[in-house]
């Protein structure tokens, strides 16, 4: 079964490091999945900051863009299309994997957050090991079989949980002031007080996990 994870790996062992270090406030993502078979890459990568005259000199300055020339502009940045200095086997093996492919890709500050399709969790797990062999610092931040990641509607909820949460929504649970409290809901769903209160803090908990915390990437400027 096809597999989503989420991967985090520290900006110095990809690219764009010196830049993203220097200006905290710049943000890139590359604008979609690139497969390549060599360590040599030009994506198309959106990149902007607070202060958008920042950008330009940042990339020029970093020691990982061999060129660049802007694409598209925004008032904090734009896209541009970027040569990336030789990156090494183990990074590039997340993009030369034909079993891999990369959906999403996020990076500000000191990090770049990966967002992975794999055919067989086989496929990531080979990747990751091959990155711990090579001394690759990573996190693994969240697996998903794409059976979960298809209905985006439940944010990685159970069956029990999307049901709880939608129950004590529709009974008025969260209205101000409340027309129905936990007992309630718990007689509608006809399961005990302590199994819906259960099911309602880990299911916030999920939405807000899923929903914000681990929100990949903001909105595009244009």
């Amino acid at each position: 079964m096809s597999t989503v994870a989420t991967l985090r790996v520290p900006a110095s062992t990809f690219v764009l490091d010196d830049a993203l270090a220097r200006h905290p406030s710049i943000e890139a993502r590359l604008l979609r999945s690139v497969q390549v078979d060599s360590a040599s890459t030009t994506p198309s990568v959106w990149v902007r900051g607070n202060d958008a005259t920042l950008v330009e000199p940042a990339l020029r300055s970093d020691p990982s863009v061999s060129a660049h020339s802007k694409v598209v502009s925004s008032k904090q940045g734009g896209v541009y299309r970027i040569g990336f200095e030789a990156l090494s086997d183990p990074i590039l093996r997340l993009f030369a994997d034909t079993r891999l492919t990369v959906v999403d890709s996020y990076a500000q500050g000191s990090e770049w957050v990966f967002r992975v399709l794999a055919e067989k969790r086989d496929s990531l797990r080979a990747l990751t090991e091959t990155w711990e062999q090579n001394g690759l610092t990573h996190t693994v931040e969240r697996i998903s079989d794409c059976t979960e990641a298809a209905d985006p509607s439940r944010f990685g909820l159970t069956e029990a949980q999307h049901r709880t949460l939608v129950t004590a929504f529709r009974e008025g649970y969260y209205e101000v002031p409340r027309d129905s409290d936990i007992t309630g809901v718990a007689n509608m769903l006809g399961i005990s007080h302590q199994a819906t209160s259960q099911r309602l803090r880990r299911g916030h908990e999920r939405l807000v996990q899923n929903a914000l915390v681990q929100r990949l990437t903001p909105e595009f400027p244009f």
